[in-house]
């Protein structure tokens, strides 16, 4: 009997302290949050310079918050500090999707230009949702495949260096699907 209320209670602190991730939030539909870079962070549309509410068909739509059905951010505004489009990525996934290499691909004469003076930076970035540990490979992953199709695109790999930060350098903190979607990116800098 002593033997079996060990093994409960040793049983019940490995479930305490196993890190089980989190669930993703659920939208509720009418009810946008106001806010990320004048876009709604729910997925809902906002006019351009309107308000929560007061949404418009047609061209007023206002599309910045938007998130696809596998979780990636679809907006556009996205800038690293040294000027770079951020690439977004698919909730659990390191594949870019074809428009995130037409993104990567634009900023290419640049980067090649900053490697070949020097070095970039590449940082993988999470969401809050998986352990750590999950999250700090998964964004090394990330940021690995973007070094991958740049040193395919020409650019010397001992100019690119790679980074992960997980979740712990979010772009955005409020608890939405857009928010969430804004985070899962690489940033691409000048070192």
């Amino acid at each position: 009997m002593k033997r079996e209320v060990i093994l409960i209670a040793f049983a019940a602190a490995a479930l305490m302290f196993s890190g089980c991730s989190k669930k993703m939030p659920v939208a509720l539909p009418n009810n946008p949050v106001p806010g990320v870079d004048g876009g709604s962070i729910d997925g809902s549309m906002i006019p351009d310079g309107g308000s929560v509410g007061s949404a418009k068909s047609g061209k007023d739509i206002f599309q910045k918050g938007k998130v696809s059905g596998n979780g990636k951010y679809l907006g556009s505004d996205g800038v690293s500090k040294s000027g770079f489009k951020m690439l977004y990525f698919a909730s659990d996934s390191y594949t870019l999707d074809d428009d995130q290499i037409r993104r990567l691909m634009s900023d290419l004469p640049k980067i090649k230009a900053t490697a070949a003076s020097g070095k970039i930076l590449l940082e993988g970035n999470c969401d809050e949702f998986g352990t750590d540990e999950y999250n700090h490979a998964l964004g090394l992953k990330r940021a690995k495949a973007v070094k991958s199709l740049l040193v395919n695109s020409g650019i010397g790999s001992e100019h690119i260096d790679t980074v992960s930060y997980g979740e712990s350098n979010p772009t955005c903190t409020v608890d939405a699907p857009a928010c969430h979607a804004k985070n899962r990116r690489v940033e691409i800098n000048k070192l």
